[in-house]
């Protein structure tokens, strides 16, 4: 059976070359000659395959390949090598690479965990961008669905919101959608057979309901009589509402509904998931007379439209661009400069910054698979170059270096299946993960972030990518490796210094690029702690929240249903201090534009913004908040008393610089025809207003008593748990009012800290990404070493035997690695400043640029670069000097 390895070993011996390079090749082509053998004998019969195999063999071309490889071998020898072709060859290539890699299973398992690292940790990153913005809107064409809103770039205005007046012109006039409508967010208080409930809901007109050409589970949408002002109050109900409160009773529909105090009738049910504009639970009919109101007044609508077919969204703007020309010429005063866009739902929806934040977050995970297929291709890289005579021996029978870069790449691709299917794993439980976090955070109603198929077509394709980019230099180095030099190296002291210099170069690239990533991923660190440290200069602490909504339209009832309030909560047993307010400090504070008395302002400018809340004296000793100058509100600034206000210190400081801004006066309403002046009568610190951008803003504050707020934020601090004051506070606001729900009750602190999670959360995401590509690179350092050393083995026994100490050895590997460690972590330090820079907006506290954070990344990035060093510096140590000696 083997006597055709007997056959070649005594052709070999008859050649002219050393008895090392004898038995080298002897070894490599027994390997490759039993490998053809297995894949000739079930097609030609195991009698055949062995013939060929003989011919091979007894070919006198063979001694021509080794002892003359710089001349071709014969066509003969060629034809009788001829590789398969087509899915034969590729199926032999991807058989052959299966058992290759198996017989490197360190290097193997190293290649796989890190590939698998950077497929998971990119497709969970694809998951969350794939379930919120690229999914689109499950509704039938979604993509035509368009919101139009309208700005002024002269004045910053909004671009997703319309005033009312021009609504209806824009709804009249326009051509390009078949359906043109708009609504608007809102809570209502809902109450049946059971106690009440605030619940998310949306006024909305029939158009803008129907434009998403869902059918109602039971009964019918609106119509456009339902929109008639006066007329009946008729509900749809969400599938969640229809099951919570009447157990999925079909009979619903036709049924009693109070909501906001009013009685209404349920006339339709929404099918399961349908949460259609903004988490909605309850619809009724958006109710507008323009008529009634003059031009410029009424409230601010979202307009949604569905275009006709055909009509692209350019055309749509283009069209809307005209109607906003005749708007501002019959109207200039309220409408110069005005224009309204269209734009996809989606985009219009969610926040810019959010779109740049995920946005950003892949780019960052990108660069971790970059490392990752770095790290691959070095591993493979010095893979290749231990087969560097099995290539020459393939190349000396025939193997053209297509066939050899085909096989490697048959190897790479082999590994990146394996890793995709660990990776899909990586993904499950980072999406897992990436849930629990945010199981508190309200997505918009089309997220849903899971393993789509779409999602597994992503992780083919970055299988496909990493299989290519990892595989493809050590195969082209491979293919373009010298035949000639490869048999005469006999030296296991040398090694090819091409591809040492290109697996160096992949080093420097991999710290590079971890470097970047640590950079940014510690300035998101300190912006977190610089978070969760915050002292945002009002009590925290002990402080126990809610929030009502009066469904009373009488200003004088609303008035007097506050006071109450404010008595009853006050008096509930373990409050120390209370207020109302028209929301929570830090979290909910409004903008205005206001104009300071004296000073002047450019036509067409737009006023000073300043956040704004209106609260009751209790504020003050509530939030622990002390005045610095002039006094805090009293209970005698009521309603109808002089108007007044308390600004903030950085108020004070922009509009009154080196002045005592006492006693100055402020127009809350510089976009009026009337003015609304109030009088400065004191000075606060500088409140946090739950913003990245501007976290110490210019602030007011003003009498609640003077505002016609219908809503309020409660604030009792507590002393002991705050929790326990949520049931006595739901008592006493059913005792007021049986229909008035308290909602949104949580302590200050929790409430704080939701509007920090996207910091949070994708600031967990940076680090988790800068510590796996540091990973992978000291992966890669290491490699590299360890491969150097491996190929130098014999130098450095010479060393130890010409009274080399083994400190000198190490000291040599070691300033190896250093030199690849230094020149990373300096290109990827300024990279890492760059890219903080630009990605400063979501920086909390901490500046890009900052030496403090540099600095412990260079020592991390040192530490690790030493430690992943030293193993092989180590291994370096035990060269044998005898060894080296005896074969020289």
């Amino acid at each position: 059976m083997d006597d055709w390895r007997e056959r070649l070993r005594s052709a070999i011996a008859t050649w002219k070359i050393s008895p090392e390079e004898q038995a080298a090749i002897a070894d490599e082509m027994e390997e490759h000659l039993e490998q053809e053998l297995a894949e000739l004998a079930p097609r030609l019969g195991h009698a055949a395959a062995l013939e060929r195999i003989l011919a091979q063999v007894n070919d006198p071309a063979l001694r021509d390949a080794f002892v003359r490889p710089r001349h071709r071998p014969a066509p003969s020898v060629v034809a009788a090598r001829q590789p398969a072709r087509g899915w034969m060859g590729l199926g032999r290539d991807f058989r052959y690479g299966w058992r290759a890699l198996g017989a490197s299973r360190g290097t193997t398992a190293m290649a796989i965990v890190a590939l698998a690292l950077g497929i998971g940790l990119t497709t969970v990153m694809f998951s969350i961008i794939y379930g919120t913005l690229l999914r689109g809107l499950p509704f039938d064409d979604a993509d035509r669905i368009v919101v139009i809103g309208e700005s002024n770039p002269a004045r910053g205005g909004p671009s997703d919101a319309m005033r009312m007046h021009d609504f209806f012109v824009y709804r009249d006039a326009q051509r390009s959608f078949e359906s043109f409508g708009a609504y608007t967010p809102i809570t209502l208080n809902v109450s049946g057979d059971e106690r009440p409930e605030r619940v998310e809901s949306v006024r909305i007109s029939a158009a803008a309901l129907s434009l998403t050409r869902v059918r109602p589970e039971l009964g019918r949408l609106f119509r456009a009589d339902d929109e008639a002002p006066g007329g009946e109050l008729v509900v749809i109900l969400s599938h969640a509402l229809w099951r919570d409160h009447y157990a999925l009773d079909s009979s619903v529909i036709g049924r009693a509904i109070h909501v906001n105090g009013r009685a209404g009738t349920i006339v339709g049910v929404m099918p399961d998931g349908f949460r259609y504009p903004n988490e909605a639970k309850l619809w009724v009919p958006l109710r507008l007379d323009p008529a009634a109101l003059p031009w410029d007044s009424g409230p601010y609508l979202s307009a949604v439209g569905r275009l006709r077919p055909g009509v692209t969204l350019e055309g749509a703007n283009a069209e809307l661009a005209g109607i906003s020309a005749r708007i501002a010429a019959e109207h200039p005063r309220s409408n110069e400069g005005v224009r309204a866009v269209a734009q996809p739902f989606i985009h219009a929806v969610i926040r810019k910054q959010i779109f740049v934040l995920l946005y950003a977050m892949f780019g960052a995970v990108g660069l971790v698979f970059l490392v990752a297929c770095t790290n691959v291709a070095n591993l493979l890289l010095g893979r290749a170059a231990h087969r560097s005579r099995e290539v020459a021996i393939r190349s000396a029978l025939g193997a053209s270096r297509t066939a050899i870069t085909r096989q490697f790449l048959a190897e790479s691709l082999v590994l990146s299946i394996v890793a995709a299917a660990l990776g899909a794993l990586v993904a499950q439980a980072g999406i897992v993960g990436f849930r629990a976090a945010t199981a508190d955070t309200q997505w918009p109603f089309w997220t849903d972030i899971r393993l789509h198929p779409q999602v597994f077509v992503f992780i083919a394709l970055v299988a496909l990518v990493a299989s290519i980019v990892s595989g493809l230099l050590p195969a082209l180095t491979a293919a373009r490796s010298d035949i000639t030099d490869v048999l005469k190296d006999q030296s296991l002291g040398s090694s090819s210094l091409r591809s040492g210099k290109l697996s160096r170069g992949l080093v420097v690239f991999e710290v590079a690029l971890s470097s970047t990533l640590l950079v940014v991923a510690a300035l998101m660190t300190r912006s977190v702690m610089n978070l969760r440290s915050l002292e945002p200069g009002f009590r925290t602490d002990g402080v126990q929240t809610g929030r009502v909504t009066l469904t009373v339209r009488d200003p004088v009832r609303r008035a007097a249903l506050f006071e109450r309030l404010e008595d009853g909560i006050a008096r509930i047993p373990g409050a120390t201090a209370t207020s109302l307010s028209s929301d929570l400090p830090g979290t909910g504070w409004g903008q205005r534009d206001i104009a300071v008395e004296g000073a002047t302002y450019a036509p067409g400018s737009r006023r000073p913004v300043v956040r704004h809340l209106a609260v009751t004296p209790g504020f003050f000793a509530t939030f622990d908040v002390q005045v610095i100058r002039g006094r805090a509100l009293t209970v005698n600034d009521r309603a109808g008393a002089s108007p007044v206000a308390v600004v903030d210190q950085r108020f004070a400081r922009e509009h009154f610089p080196g002045a005592d801004p006492i006693g100055h006066r402020v127009n809350l309403a510089p976009g009026d025809s009337v003015p609304r002046w109030v009088t400065i009568v004191g000075v606060m610190p500088t409140l946090y207003a739950a913003s990245l951008q501007d976290p110490w803003p210019a602030e007011l504050l003003t009498p609640f008593a003077q505002e016609q707020a219908g809503s309020a934020s409660i604030a009792i601090h507590a002393s002991g748990d705050p929790a326990a004051l949520a049931q006595p506070l739901r008592t006493l606001v059913a005792s007021l009012d049986a229909d008035l729900p308290v909602y949104s009750l949580s302590t200050m602190s929790d409430a704080l800290s939701k509007w920090a999670w996207p910091e949070r959360v994708f600031g967990g995401l940076f680090v988790v990404f800068g510590i796996s590509a540091l990973v992978l690179a000291s992966i890669g350092l290491y490699a590299v070493l360890a491969f150097t050393v491996s190929r130098r083995e014999r130098e450095l026994g010479i060393r130890m035997a010409l009274g080399a100490r083994a400190t000198d050895v190490m000291q040599l590997v070691l300033r190896d690695g250093a030199v690849q460690l230094v020149a990373g972590v300096a290109i990827g330090v300024l990279l890492g400043v760059a890219a903080a820079h630009a990605a400063r907006a979501v920086l909390f506290g901490v500046q890009p640029d900052n030496p403090a954070t540099i600095a412990a990344v260079i020592a991390t990035l040192a530490a690790t670069g030493f430690a992943a060093s030293l193993a092989p510096a180590l291994r370096a140590t035990r060269a044998d000097p005898v060894r080296s000696l005896r074969a020289e």
